[in-house]
């Protein structure tokens, strides 16, 4: 091994057992040709050839070992190449340093710690990653994902509400309320998460299985019975409420998700049953705003946007628009026909300004 990068890695003597201290180091900036070779590292990584990206790294950091754009991409390589001990070394290495990419050692020591089976140590990066970047809203996701992995879904619930307030546009904390709120048994917030989830991200690998989440959660308690034109509603009456009291707008899913099975509705495609059942349960949640609890999130962070979508008569670009991984019928022809009502609609989303914590 390279004697430089020999020497970074004893630097940090078991990254795993140290306590990060505030950065006091001052990296030095790479040269056009140091910038050349990292870029040609990265690449190389995203080609899947960690060890050919690992040797540009290190040319780098034998002139350069104070370069922390090769640290953390040489961090990121061996991340992926399952060499975690590696990977969190680099990473503390890097971590000393007062520069852009921070926060990002930070993450990669906790995601390091969480796969080595170290999960409460990786909370503890985390929460001192905070400390130093309270800001950055992906310390806040990383550090839910590893309380959810601990069990512990009211953390974890807490600090992804943290990383929404922080940035509402980041698609992976919206899914992942969105699931912690369905396990826990808010059906209610756990709609308004998945879609806003699919709004930011209505067609990836992950949007199709987001899309059915969306579609169960809208119909409430609604199944078909054993005989025809026989439908039950089923519905909690011990929901909890700490979330907010949502029986009321249950009640109504269920109800709206009943409909759309009755004979009235057999012509109408699945798209359009979802728009009528989306405009119900909006137009009832309207009516109650004044009344709801403010202080809890969903009230006061998805429930505005969702009002003022309605008053200005985005519901049914918006159902299509999420639609897009569906393949329903007459999605893909009605969003071709509308392009104007559905580059309003996400102008306006886009621009929307979200609640601060």
């Amino acid at each position: 091994m390279n004697k430089t990068i020999l020497f970074i890695l004893l630097c940090a003597i078991s990254a795993a057992a140290q306590k990060l201290e505030s950065p006091k180091l001052t990296p030095t900036p790479s040269t056009e040709n140091q910038q050349r070779l990292i870029k040609e590292g990265v690449v190389l990584h995203d080609r899947g050839d960690y060890d050919g990206a690992i040797t540009k790294y290190q040319a780098v950091l034998s002139e350069n070992p104070n370069n922390v754009t090769a640290l953390y991409e040489m961090s990121y390589s061996f991340s992926l190449k399952k060499e975690h001990q590696k990977s969190i070394e680099l990473a503390y290495k890097g971590a000393q340093y007062k520069s852009d990419l921070l926060s990002q050692f930070y993450i990669m020591i906790g995601n390091g710690l969480d796969e080595l089976g170290e999960s409460k140590k990786a909370v503890d990066v985390y929460k001192q990653g905070i400390k130093i970047q309270p800001d950055d809203n992906l310390l806040y996701y990383n550090l839910a994902l590893t309380y959810s992995k601990l069990g512990d879904l009211e953390e974890s619930k807490k600090n992804l509400k943290k990383s929404a307030y922080l940035n509402p546009n980041h698609p992976s904390t919206q899914v992942a309320l969105a699931q912690i709120f369905q396990k826990t048994g808010y059906r209610v917030p756990a709609l308004f998460a998945i879609m806003r989830f699919l709004t930011i991200e209505p067609n990836s690998g992950r949007s199709a299985n987001g899309f059915a989440l969306f579609k169960d959660l809208i119909n409430g308690g609604a199944r078909p019975g054993k005989n025809p034109n026989e439908i039950n509603i089923f519905m909690d009456l011990n929901a909890k409420k700490d979330e907010g009291d949502f029986g009321s707008i249950d009640l109504i899913l269920g109800l709206s998700g009943a409909a759309s099975k009755t004979e009235k509705n057999k012509n109408k495609t699945e798209v359009e049953l979802l728009v009528d059942q989306l405009s119900t349960v909006l137009a009832i949640i309207d009516e109650q705003d004044a009344k709801g609890d403010k202080s809890k999130f969903t009230w006061r962070y998805y429930i505005p946007y969702f009002i003022e979508l309605k008053k200005k008569g985005f519901v049914e670009p918006f159902v299509y628009y999420i639609s897009t991984s569906s393949n329903m019928k007459g999605a893909r022809e009605w969003l071709q026909a509308n392009e104007t009502k559905v580059k309003e609609f996400l102008t306006w989303s886009k621009s929307y300004q979200w609640p601060k914590e």
